[in-house]
């Protein structure tokens, strides 16, 4: 593919993208090669058509399906693929974030050297003469989890070019523990394949299945499945600080690591019938005999997990568990190489300071800011004579290498990726490249032969040349190779192992992926600093979470700064308060602390990378204060819960009420509209993911604001999810909010020019050009669902001296960019609902089904949508639902977007439940 040269500068070419002339240069349109609808489409459609493309993004380096919504050769939203088994048809933040990392300004735009600006001409040159003659003995190639096929091809090739390379493959949230623990319990290496669909009783250790990672979509969907059949399910969460798992776990207990070792003890006692029972507190041995109770009860149907950030022995012990279990899980041979992360590193980072490597290659990875402390990488590359790096944006170990190389986003090359259960995918991209930019592929087939070209689709078809070309053609429009998936291994049986357990000395630290930024890696991504973490609803950076009782002890208040050191090594941040926090145990988030990465991710929170391996805390105030925004105050309401967030038992019915008398104007009546739009949300299973409301954002140009504006309280985001705490254990429910579109809206009869009005379809619509800005209507609203633009938000730029233009080729041309001192909010994504019904005019058939942005983001089908005026559509029957409730029903606004209650079956009664 051709790169972006020419006449043209940056700055121009981004000026005409953001004019609508992206079609007519290479930035914006379609790629050379010839790509595939995911549907038969006509050719030739009109402008501001959308047309949909199946493709493929990394996560970690697995593959995820996703859909690209493409309209005049430019993509404007990202949808999940329903054919690819990580996605389901569903997203999650980083898939839908992604879309804009594509037109990030940030990005690293032409390859830099020791001179400055240079060319890929000059990289190749000097990769030749390093090179040349060589065996590799003094090369070094570091790369993320390598899935692709097509990499792994030209990996072997370089290896036969080099045969004493040395390749390293680092990824800071790894599976090192996990493998080495399936390989103590059965003797091999394996990856677990848990069934969650298939769960009567899960029992969680540290887990968090349905927090973020590269399966969050496919299990959280699977666990949805099972908790919406009966007999009711149960989830047992332990674990020392909230996580999304533990938010919905029927009984959850706040655990430090040592307890949960204890707690595994207990567990394999009582399944088995014998072991010791280390001493627990009643609270901990209550949990820990419900659990074996209904593990044991439910066998064939019962599934323990153990946490990412668990010891080996835990993993050992969880797969003994689960063969004596004969749980739901299968086994498969890892994905990528099961070679040990940490231990690879260290080695590399020990030959690079014994001075053994004096060409060292990073792959999109970003070491320096993700080591471990002890491993010193950024010593160790001082002491390489060449370093390059290649990345897409800006980071610490681009910034200390000699060679910075860009890599292209993911939709603008072909690649190919493997899925956590070994699915392939043939990702086609959907625009050229903006920039001088190449894919990994690319890059590793240059350090082989300086001659080679920018040549994705070659390289990505030559491996998969077994394909005929009607099979490729397949496989790309539909988004998957057929029967690609990991074979299950034979069933081996496991050794019972059980885990060491720690004496505690002094506080504990807990470092925990950030549901918002992962490891870090995504932390340029404006959308993602500015989206509320799912359990603080913080943004724009993350506290320390303590318990409030350590807080005093330590004297600390929230918002003040509490120092925590170990060694030579400290981290300051803000402290919070947290609820379903352990005593003893401090959690801090990955992803933060990050510098020479752009004006978006610089210079927020504290690494918390720096703290791996810390031991022998200390705690102490900092005598200073940070504030961290919270979009949320307060997460528990003394007698308000029930008519804001019930909370019934399996089975159990919504109390009925009575109709409430109301001051609101009735609607004039309408000749029965054929449509009557609705939505109703399942408390039950939404897990506060947010996926929903990025990408709501996405299809509805909603701006970033940035810091600053999000403290004064503007948030723009026109869906939130709120959490409430409804047991004293620290079990946790959400609730997405968007506008409840009230058949009796008190925004309506107070907007003095009518620019909140309500239509015949049952939707509550703001008039844009009406709209003075009085905010009467805001006021008047008593659900918080309203936006106003305080400044032009949609104009300014929070990625500092970057040039902002790229980000409006984003933008939905089919929804209005709003101006300073406009309301606005959710419409029920009325230009979807429009097009539906121009299409349904056009070609003489009812209204098809119309699926909101945020229905189809949600991984667990949380969201319904539809005409309530058809008896037989989901949504109506879910308004039949024995759950089914309405926020604030007592103001008699009668919202059309409505509730199913959430359950919570404790355990308590478990002698009922099995009656």
């Amino acid at each position: 593919m051709p790169s972006l040269s020419g006449d043209l500068d940056r700055r121009t070419l981004l000026q005409m993208i953001a004019a609508g002339a992206a079609a007519s240069v290479a930035g914006c349109s379609a790629p050379n090669e010839k790509i595939y609808p995911y549907v038969n489409q006509p050719e030739g459609t009109l402008p501001g058509s959308i047309r949909r493309y199946a493709t493929a993004l990394p996560f970690a380096g697995y593959g995820r399906g996703v859909m690209g919504l493409v309209t005049d050769g430019r993509p404007i939203k990202l949808e999940g693929l329903a054919a690819h088994p990580a996605s389901l048809g569903a997203t999650d933040l980083f898939s839908e974030t992604a879309l804009l990392d594509l037109f990030d300004p940030q990005r690293v735009t032409a390859p830099g050297g020791p001179p400055g600006p240079t060319s890929w001409g000059a990289v190749a040159r000097t990769l030749y003469e390093r090179l040349h003659g060589s065996d590799g003995s003094r090369l070094a190639l570091l790369t993320g989890r390598i899935t692709s096929p097509t990499i792994l091809r030209e990996l072997k090739a370089l290896r036969t070019r080099f045969p004493a390379l040395r390749h390293v493959e680092w990824e800071p949230i790894h599976d090192d523990a996990l493998l080495a623990g399936i390989g103590q319990a059965t003797g091999r290496s394996a990856l677990p394949r848990q069934h969650l669909a298939e769960a009567d009783v899960i029992v969680s250790l540290g887990a968090d299945p349905l927090g973020p990672g590269p399966e969050q979509i496919a299990l959280a969907r699977h666990w949805s499945e099972r908790r919406r059949r009966r007999p009711a399910p149960r989830l047992y969460a332990a674990e020392p600080s909230l996580t999304a798992t533990g938010a919905m776990a029927d009984r959850r207990l706040s655990a430090s690591r040592a307890e949960l070792a204890a707690i595994a003890h207990h567990l394999a006692a009582e399944l088995s019938g014998s072991g010791a029972r280390p001493e627990l507190s009643s609270a901990a041995s209550d949990f820990a005999r419900a659990a074996a109770r209904d593990l044991a009860t439910a066998k064939g149907r019962a599934l323990l997990l153990a946490g990412h950030d668990q010891p080996a022995d835990m993993h050992a012990f969880a797969a003994w568990a689960n063969d004596l279990l004969q749980a739901p899980v299968d086994y498969i041979a890892p994905i990528a190489s099961p070679a040990p992360h940490r231990r690879s590193l260290e080695a590399l980072s020990g030959a690079m300071h014994g001075g053994a490597i004096d060409t060292l290659i990073v792959l999109d990875s970003n070491p320096v800011y993700s080591a471990p402390p002890a491993i010193d990488f950024a010593g160790g590359m001082e002491k390489v004579a060449c370093t390059i790096t290649a990345t897409a944006f800006p980071n610490e170990t681009a910034a200390r290498s000699t060679w910075r190389l860009p890599l292209s986003h993911p939709l603008e090359e072909w690649n190919d990726w493997r899925g956590p259960d070994g699915t392939a995918s043939i990702a086609q991209p959907l625009v050229r490249r903006f920039y001088d930019s190449r894919s990994a592929a690319d890059i590793v087939a240059l350090i082989r032969d300086p001659a080679a070209d920018a040549d994705s689709h070659g390289r990505v078809r030559a491996s998969w040349a077994d394909l005929t070309d009607q099979a490729w053609i397949a496989a790309v429009a539909r988004g998957v190779v057929p029967n690609s998936a990991a074979p299950t291994l034979p069933h081996t049986g496991a050794t019972r192992i059980l885990p060491d357990i720690p004496q505690p000395i002094g506080p504990e630290l807990q470092i925990r992926p950030s549901p918002t930024l992962w490891d870090g890696s995504h932390a340029h991504n404006a959308w993602v600093q500015e989206c509320p973490d799912s359990i603080t609803k913080e943004v724009w950076g993350a506290s320390v979470r303590c318990h409030p009782a350590d807080m005093a002890e330590w004297d600390v208040a929230d918002g003040e700064t509490l120092r925590i050191e170990s060694g030579d090594r400290a981290v300051t941040l803000a402290a919070r308060a947290a609820s379903g926090q352990r005593r003893g145990v401090v959690t801090i988030l990955t992803g933060y602390g990050r510098s020479d990465s752009g004006p978006v991710a610089n210079g927020i929170g504290a690494n918390a990378w720096r703290m791996v391996d810390a031991d022998r805390l200390t705690l102490s105030p900092a005598d200073s204060s940070e504030t961290v925004v919270s979009t949320q105050a307060v997460f528990a309401i003394e007698g308000a819960l029930a008519s804001i967030f019930p909370i019934v038992a399996p089975g159990e019915a919504m109390p009925g009420k009575e109709a409430q008398a109301t001051l609101l104007p009735n609607h004039a009546a309408t000749d029965a509209p054929a449509q009557q739009w609705a939505m109703v949300i399942d408390n039950d299973v939404c897990i506060g993911c947010n996926a929903c409301v990025v990408a709501c954002q996405a299809e509805n140009n909603v701006p970033v604001i940035g810091p600053e504006e999000m403290a004064a309280g503007r948030d723009m985001h026109w869906l939130r999810v709120d959490r409430y705490e409804v047991s004293a254990e620290g079990a946790t429910g959400f609730q997405p909010v968007p506008c409840m579109h009230c058949e009796k809206a008190p925004c309506e009869p107070v907007c003095p020019v009518e620019a909140s009005v309500h239509d015949s379809e049952g939707l509550n619509l703001q008039v844009y050009n009406r709209c003075i800005g009085t905010r009467t209507c805001e006021a008047n609203c008593p659900y918080r669902v309203r936006r106003f633009n305080f400044f032009d938000y949609a104009e300014r730029s929070v990625w500092g001296d970057e040039d902002p233009a790229s980000v409006t080729a984003q933008r939905n041309p089919n929804v209005t960019v709003r101006g300073r001192g406009v309301m606005e909010k959710c419409t029920y994504c009325i230009q979807r609902i429009s097009a539906a019904e121009h299409d349904a005019d056009a070609n003489h058939h009812p209204v098809g089904k119309v699926v909101t942005a945020c229905q189809a983001a949600c991984p667990t089908h949380a969201i319904s949508f539809g005409s309530i005026a058809d008896p037989a559509s989901e949504v109506s029957r879910q308004k039949e639902d024995p759950r089914h409730y309405a926020l604030l029903e007592e103001l008699g606004t009668k919202p059309r977007t409505t509730y199913l209650a959430r359950t919570l079956n404790d355990g308590k009664r478990h002698q009922e439940d099995k009656a």
